[in-house]
């Protein structure tokens, strides 16, 4: 019973301390994250801190993979209802969304790297997952319904670019990107051309780069979704 309440204790003492070091997060950055800092914000010493986490880049470890996760599961979540035709959209969407509503958070994944900091293989893992599903959403558009949405002839698909077939011969052979079954070149490319798009959108978007520029960044995004599907 005694161990019990101990590791009850244990619990609460990490979550509380992830949760200031969020609030850090917010206000500082990566940079701002110390362990003393947090463990004064608890009335706690650094030392009795450092007994439920060894290091500053444990800490980091927990914040990213629990953020990674969230992620993860709120993608798999939105796509998990909508049609095939739909899912890339929603996948999209969603994204931004997530990020929108925690953007500390998101610059924690895909923000500065955390200067010294080298991210382990367990939170590598929850990132090939979330390929995965990018992976999934990128199948249903292209060949799967976006070839009359690119122009293509009713003979299939419009063909790939010169650059675009180099990169699907490069990635080819890159290696496993995520679990499940292993996709081809063009499916990767048109994936790395997703993942890089909406994510260059959605980073100027919540660092406030687009301020003043006169134009709602949604609509912006969205164009970004279209050209997508339309495989430009």
């Amino acid at each position: 019973m005694a161990t019990a309440r101990r590791e009850r204790y244990r619990k609460q003492t990490r979550e509380e301390a992830k949760a200031v070091a969020l609030a850090q997060l917010a206000e500082s950055g990566t940079s701002g994250i110390s362990v003393n800092a947090i463990a004064k914000a608890m009335g706690m010493t650094g030392p009795a801190l450092y007994r439920y986490f060894a290091s500053r880049d444990e800490l980091l470890t927990e914040l990213i993979t629990d953020t990674y996760r969230d992620l993860a599961e709120t993608l798999a979540l939105a796509v998990a209802d909508a049609a095939p035709a739909d899912r890339f959209r929603t996948m999209a969407r969603a994204l931004r969304d997530w990020a929108k509503r925690q953007p500390d958070r998101y610059l924690l994944l895909y923000g500065t790297p955390v200067p010294g900091y080298h991210a382990p293989p367990e939170t590598t893992e929850i990132a090939a997952g979330l390929m995965r599903t990018i992976l999934d959403a990128c199948s249903t558009v292209g060949d799967a319904g976006g070839a009359a949405a690119r122009g293509a002839t009713a003979g299939g698909a419009q063909p790939l670019t010169e650059l675009e077939a180099e990169l699907a011969r490069q990635l080819e052979g890159a290696g496993p990107w995520a679990p499940g079954e292993e996709p081809g070149g063009e499916l990767k490319g048109r994936a790395l051309r997703t993942w890089t798009r909406l994510h260059g959108v959605i980073s100027l978007d919540v660092q406030g780069q687009f301020t003043g520029m006169g134009f709602d960044p949604s609509v912006l995004f969205e164009a970004e979704i279209d050209a997508l599907v339309r495989g430009g």
